[in-house]
């Protein structure tokens, strides 16, 4: 679907061009011929207003090729870079969605969709100390958006800025009270503090939610395995896995709860943020 000019057909198009006034000029080969012909013969249109509107409602594999597409036919299109960025991102392929919206911001370094998918993707990279600033910006522009503030909190989690975080995740909750992945990730700064007491209410509460993710009920699981009810771990770690995958990962928490790095190996290989 996505409209690339290669280097054959910039070739190509040089020769048409140059034709009428350049009498020496070298004559086409066979591909050059039907690469002209073929790109003749595609309507490279942008996308109606209607069409960019309905796109949400498909999946996001397909609304990833229409912006693409947007995209490569004009890099200038901010809505096409913004859409882009985002839908790359919660696809998993992170690096492209931080260059996209990088690139976009070289056009338009105010503005606050873009800085917020900028910084979004480099929180989902895991880096967070690059992320700062964008969301920091974004969420200032938009104050009522509690992603964006979410997102901000895990920046500052990842930079080691535990305290700033959970001012984040605080005010995040002001604005959406009961949204599980901040109350999950609230929990989770708690927990990676070493104050289980604290991290084991809000799990719960976000896991009471209808949309609380099997992430969740794993951190639940995690958080009550490092306080030694193992069997109450246990019940809640087979709701989403297999009763062999959960056994492993409790005698992961078993093996950690003996570490003297108990809280950095947590971190490292435990508990994951969340919602973003």
């Amino acid at each position: 679907m996505s409209l690339r000019l290669s280097a054959t057909a910039i070739t190509a198009a040089g020769a048409l061009a140059l034709g009428a006034c350049a009498t020496t000029a070298p004559p086409q080969t066979v591909q050059e011929a039907a690469l002209v012909t073929h790109m003749e013969s595609r309507s490279i249109v942008p996308a109606t207003a209607a069409e960019r509107r309905s796109i949400v409602h498909q999946d996001l594999l397909t609304q990833a090729a229409f912006w693409a597409e947007a995209y490569e036919l004009n890099p200038a299109d901010r809505e096409a870079a913004t859409a882009l960025a985002r839908i790359l991102r919660q696809l998993g392929s992170t690096p492209r969605a931080i260059e996209v919206a990088r690139q976009a911001l070289a056009l338009f370094p105010d503005d606050s969709a873009l800085l917020g998918a900028y910084g979004l993707a480099l929180a989902a990279e895991g880096r967070g100390q690059q992320a700062i600033e964008p969301l920091t910006r974004a969420a200032q522009a938009e104050p009522e958006n509690w992603r964006l503030i979410n997102a901000l909190g895990v920046s500052l989690e990842q930079a080691g800025r535990a305290t700033a975080a959970r001012a984040r995740f605080e005010e995040a909750l002001v604005i959406a009270p009961d949204e599980p992945s901040v109350l999950s990730n609230l929990a989770l700064s708690h927990a990676l503090e070493g104050d289980l007491d604290r991290a084991e209410p809000l799990l719960r509460r976000a896991m009471d939610h209808d949309l609380a993710s099997a992430q969740i009920r794993q951190n639940l699981a995690l958080v009550l395995a490092l306080q030694g009810r193992f069997p109450e771990a246990e019940r809640i770690a087979t709701i989403d896995s297999t009763p062999e995958m959960a056994e492993a990962n409790l005698a992961y928490v078993r093996a950690m709860m003996t570490s003297p790095r108990r809280w950095d190996s947590l971190s490292e290989g435990g508990l994951r943020t969340t919602g973003y």
